[in-house]
């Protein structure tokens, strides 16, 4: 059984032609990638787990069920890694469709060992910048849980400008008691400044829209 506790970043290749598949995985090794091949989307669907890090090399058509089909269905499972689609059967239609799915390649079979090399590169750069992202989101989103809806309601009064007298006003609060809540508020969100206060509010929401996007785009994909 895999170990799957050690996640190094992987190159996956699914492909169902078995001699192209076997010869795809000694070329990515000899380039010094980790890699994983599978012969059929559903023995790579069973194993892959969200938290696995690395990028998708995936044939197009195959049996049962396509690469399109399968990477479709990846995102809607809330997985997610870049995509390199490719095919011994390129038409226009296939590569535009492959492109919509997420893929940030379609490459048509032969292809050289350079192209291949600065392809999964790339993807691998794209992949290890997401989950960074993805850390730095759930790390604010920690700390944005921890205040109480009031906090909240003011952090959303200093984000639009407001001074302690016009929040103190509309909270039907002192002053004082509107510095104190915002004293609590930078505490709890570990910042020292109002500029890194709003840089935090700031990048949440644009994050969280990001992740708005991708859900209904899953939704689509339903």
């Amino acid at each position: 059984m895999p170990d799957r506790t050690a996640n190094p970043p992987s190159v996956f290749v699914v492909d169902d032609d078995k001699q192209f598949l076997d010869s795809l995985v000694v070329l990515l090794q000899a380039l010094e990638f980790h890699v994983r091949g599978f012969s059929s989307p559903s023995s790579f669907l069973k194993y892959y787990r969200a938290e696995m890090p690395g990028c998708l090399v995936l044939d197009i058509r195959m049996p049962r069920q396509s690469g399109l089909q399968m990477y479709e269905q990846l995102i809607r499972d809330g997985k997610r890694l870049p995509v390199i689609f490719i095919t011994a059967h390129a038409d226009v239609s296939t590569a535009i469709a492959a492109m919509k799915s997420g893929a940030i390649e379609f490459l048509e079979k032969p292809f050289d060992r350079e192209t291949l090399l600065k392809r999964v590169r790339k993807a691998l750069e794209l992949d290890a910048e997401s989950r960074q992202q993805n850390a730095h989101y759930a790390a604010i989103s920690h700390r944005i849980e921890l205040l109480s809806a009031r906090e909240r309601e003011t952090l959303a009064l200093i984000q639009a400008g407001e001074s302690n007298k016009s929040m103190a006003a509309r909270l039907f609060l002192t002053e004082r008691a509107v510095e104190m809540r915002r004293s609590t508020i930078m505490r709890k969100l570990q910042v020292r400044s109002v500029a890194e206060l709003l840089e935090l509010a700031t990048t949440h929401r644009i994050l969280t829209e990001q992740r708005h996007s991708m859900d209904e785009r899953r939704t689509d994909l339903a």
